[in-house]
């Protein structure tokens, strides 16, 4: 009977704590519908720094993440004289098909005029299709050309899971999808935003309404509006792929001190509310749990050393630059100082006295330590007192060590 009390005890006990642990679990989690997404990533876009990811490397179909490739290509080629932004382009028969309730499109109708800027426009905020076919033909003869130089493009910039079969991404005739990892498109778009930073712009753009061409289009692009800082960039969605997302934010808009930006990518959420969801614990964990740290100040000392060969009697070391680490919340850089011996006066501003070497996880940077001022030579009878006061200083140490 004793028995039986003990074990329905610990069978109480049990069945209160295990709810209470997997509460804390939960709670735990970075991503509270991590098992709805296939892949995900975010990372700082200046640096390419990872914050945090899953299944990053793996290749999946990307679906109209693919537009990000086909506007950095339009880019070039304006860039190359090969087509300009004022051009202007008429729609073709083939471009006009993807004006159905099938696709997403800015509603070209064939024989209209359009410029390549309102293509690019179009691309971008309502993710048309009709506009990506329209603008590769345009750069290139023919949709085939213009993938052949997206999977060029490609593979010069080191981008080695994407593969590309049109400028749109939807799923081909033969049934083939363009494909990326989470990474790689991280990856492109950091190189898109460094090089075309205007490309942030469209983020702004909530619809595209033209009355005379009968269009009124909202903006696929969420959570602008929605979470500080967001500014971009860009959606993809097709029943393979699954919702797909680019998300581009200004952290400092969350939080002050978090003075750096993020690119974020899902790929394969079940639904689209899943995926702005995983989007948005990813961007609030960022900012939750990293934050700018400035290591070293150019306009701060970090030693003064006493040296009696100048005027003053001592030396204020400096970095020669400002140092700012994006460091995870509870760590920090470490520093270690190596001073250089027998430094003599006089001395010029910007004269380099020694190095700071600042390390933090697995990257390494070394700081030259100098001078922000001219040190005139101390007069002789100056520094005769002060070696003979080190001289004095010396003797009563060991006097009273004894």
């Amino acid at each position: 009977m004793k028995n039986k009390k003990i074990l329905s005890l610990l069978l109480s006990i049990i069945f209160i704590l295990a709810p209470l642990k997997a509460l804390a679990a939960k709670q735990s989690q970075v991503v509270g519908l991590d098992d709805n997404v296939r892949s995900y990533i975010i990372g700082n876009e200046e640096t390419g720094d990872i914050y945090y990811e899953k299944n990053a490397d793996e290749s999946l179909p990307m679906a109209s993440l693919s537009k990000l490739m086909t506007y950095l290509l339009v880019k070039e080629a304006i860039d190359d004289g090969e087509i300009s932004l004022d051009q202007e382009v008429v729609v073709d028969k083939e471009a006009a098909k993807f004006n159905s309730w099938e696709y997403s499109a800015l509603g070209l109708e064939e024989g209209e005029v359009f410029t390549i800027e309102e293509l690019l426009q179009g691309l971008m905020v309502v993710s048309g299709n009709d506009c990506a076919y329209q603008l590769a033909v345009t750069v290139d003869d023919s949709e085939t050309e213009f993938a052949r130089r997206m999977n060029m493009k490609a593979g010069e910039l080191g981008l080695d899971s994407q593969i590309f079969y049109n400028a749109s991404g939807v799923e081909t005739e033969d049934g083939d999808q363009n494909s990326s990892s989470a990474k790689d498109l991280f990856k492109l778009v950091q190189h898109i935003v460094g090089k075309y930073p205007e490309i942030l712009e469209y983020g702004s753009v909530r619809e595209i309404v033209d009355h005379r061409r009968n269009i009124d289009v909202a903006s696929t692009v969420p959570l602008v509006g929605e979470i500080p800082g967001v500014d971009g960039l860009k959606t993809g969605t097709t029943d393979q792929a699954g919702a797909c997302l680019v998300t581009t934010t200004d952290m400092k808009k969350i939080d002050e001190n978090d003075d750096f930006r993020t690119i974020g990518v899902i790929m394969g959420a079940d639904q689209k509310d899943t995926r702005d969801s995983v989007m948005s614990d990813l961007i609030y964990y960022v900012s939750r749990y990293y934050n700018l740290d400035s290591v070293l100040d150019k306009n701060v000392a970090v030693d003064s050393i006493k040296n009696n060969t100048t005027s003053q009697g001592y030396i204020d070391l400096y970095p020669s630059e400002d140092v700012n680490i994006i460091v995870k919340d509870g760590s920090h850089a470490a520093i270690k100082y190596n001073i250089k011996d027998n430094v003599k006066a006089p001395i010029k501003a910007g004269d380099q006295l020694g190095e700071a070497k600042v390390s933090y996880e697995n990257e390494e940077y070394t700081v030259p330590l100098v001078a922000k001022n001219d040190l005139k030579q101390a007069s002789t009878f100056s520094r005769i007192i002060r070696t003979a006061g080190d001289a004095a200083d010396f003797l009563l140490k060991v006097l009273i060590a004894r």
